[in-house]
């Protein structure tokens, strides 16, 4: 095992924090890691199945210097986590900071060379590539929804941030989503700092950007996350809105403002402004959606969302705004009304398809399922489970970790190329609320989800409750 402390310059953050911090993003869970570590051949209990064949990377907020009074669980220093597994072997950990220019400050290293310029919020607060990781034409992105994303290889290791050869030069979304049978990648980008406050763009398979398109708002909302299916793309232009005037007031300068109103708008694929149809819904948040598809014989397009009444109220340093529900939003473009059902009345959050099916009519999702006990707040949860919901019958199986057990965002991975949905496995990291031992990585099986993991990997540290990751099959990346 190798390990690499911070560095005397940047330790200001103890790595496992456990006296109180006055901000409770910056311990138990949350509480950030001071060590890069790699280390071979992990322990496993039970068997990887030979089907997992590749990477699973998780990023999330790791912040190397922080102010409690002011840190905000959105602007901690990305930190990715690697695991690489085949074989059925657990053959490596590695957990490194996106050298971020901020990041590499912090560190005392030199930033890396020959980058492209910072967008977006750039002039007011430095990429932090903390929010989600995917891989796209060969290449892996760290991303964070304010700048461009920033290129890492295999390793973890950053190449710098990448603008799809010059032709980004604005923010893009941390949820992209790639067409399963195209490979195109479509995704947006928000301008907090003036109009334009949005865009659009698709790249093809070979990760060219191919269509770009200006979406005219009325305001610097902060759009999260999208959808798409295998003809159109969804926004969401609901009531949390950016304002500059709260730097330096709060952690995170968004406010819930439902006098903004609340709609979504549909696009065709390779469609322009002139193009979108907007639908009015009730104020609301959305944060993540499931997926989404053209329904069949209609021009409707059908949508899985977890649901906040209202967001950013009652945290200042995390999300508050309550608990999030399942709910079916049915959009009709045609009569530019939103039909809205709740498909499950439990807390939900981050939830994940088959990838396979994005797009496309899906019948299975996965979630994280907070246990509040009578709070209200994702950061006061007991414990965290998984969920599997099937979308056709409301029907609910939960994997319960035990009291004090935190799960984290749970990725499917087929059986095979060819299996049917929900056939396959859920991986995801888990650890505990009190942030006192080291996690691991977690096997499902998704046809016996309830039942004991198939295989558990020991990690050689804590993995602080992140974000988002993905898996990436082995021969995905280029050299």
């Amino acid at each position: 095992m190798t390990t690499t402390a911070l560095s005397d310059a940047a330790a200001s953050i103890p790595g496992e924090r456990t006296e109180p911090s006055g901000n409770r993003y910056l311990s138990g869970a949350f509480a950030p890691v001071d060590t890069e570590v790699t280390t071979f051949d992990l322990p496993v209990e039970g068997e990887i199945p030979a089907a997992i064949d590749g990477l699973f990377v998780r990023n999330g907020p790791n912040p190397i210097e922080a102010d409690p009074a002011m840190y905000h669980w959105f602007l901690g220093d990305g930190m990715l986590h690697g695991i690489e597994l085949s074989g059925g072997r657990a053959r490596s950990y590695r957990n490194r900071w996106v050298r971020t220019d901020k990041a590499a400050a912090a560190l005392g290293e030199a930033p890396v060379e020959n980058q492209p310029a910072d967008t977006a919020l750039g002039s007011v607060a430095g990429s932090v590539a903390n929010t989600n990781v995917v891989a796209h034409a060969g290449r892996l992105l760290a991303l964070v929804e304010v700048n461009l994303p920033t290129e890492v290889d295999s390793e973890l290791a950053t190449r710098g941030r990448y603008d799809f050869g010059g032709g980004l030069s604005t923010s893009m979304t941390a949820h992209p989503h790639m067409d399963p049978l195209t490979g195109e990648m479509c995704f947006f980008g928000y301008d907090v700092m003036g109009p334009p406050f949005l865009r659009y763009h698709v790249a093809n398979a070979a990760g060219e950007l191919v269509h770009s398109a200006e979406i005219e708002v009325a305001g610097p909302t902060m759009m999260h996350d999208f959808a798409i299916t295998a003809t159109r793309s969804v926004f969401m232009d609901l009531p949390v809105v950016f304002d500059l005037q709260l730097l330096g007031v709060r952690p995170f300068p968004a406010a819930w403002k439902p006098e903004y109103g609340a709609r979504v708008g549909v696009i065709p694929r390779f469609g322009t402004n002139d193009d979108v149809v907007w639908c009015e819904i009730e104020p609301c948040y959305v944060f993540h959606v499931l997926n989404a598809y053209d329904e069949p014989g209609t021009d409707d397009v059908v949508m899985d969302v977890c649901r906040y009444e209202t967001m950013f109220e009652d945290d200042p340093h995390g999300v508050g705004g309550g608990t999030a529900r399942l709910e079916r939003w049915t959009i009709s473009p045609s009569s530019r009304k939103v039909r809205t059902e709740i498909v499950a009345d439990l807390p939900v959050e981050f939830p994940r398809p088959d990838e396979r099916l994005v797009g496309r009519e899906h019948h299975v999702g996965y979630f994280v399922v907070p246990r509040y006990e009578g709070k209200s707040s994702f950061s006061d949860s007991e414990a965290i489970s998984l969920a599997k919901i099937d979308l056709r019958t409301a029907g609910v199986e939960v994997h319960d970790f035990g009291p004090g057990t935190v799960a984290g965002e749970g990725l499917f991975v087929p059986a095979a190329a060819d299996a049917s949905e929900g056939e396959g496995y859920v991986l995801a990291i888990v650890g505990d609320i009190a942030g006192r031992h080291p996690s691991s990585l977690v096997v499902l099986d998704s046809q016996d989800f309830a039942g004991e993991p198939i295989a558990t990997v020991q990690l050689p540290q804590r993995v602080p409750l992140g974000f988002h990751g993905n898996f990436v099959p082995t021969g995905t990346l280029r050299a």
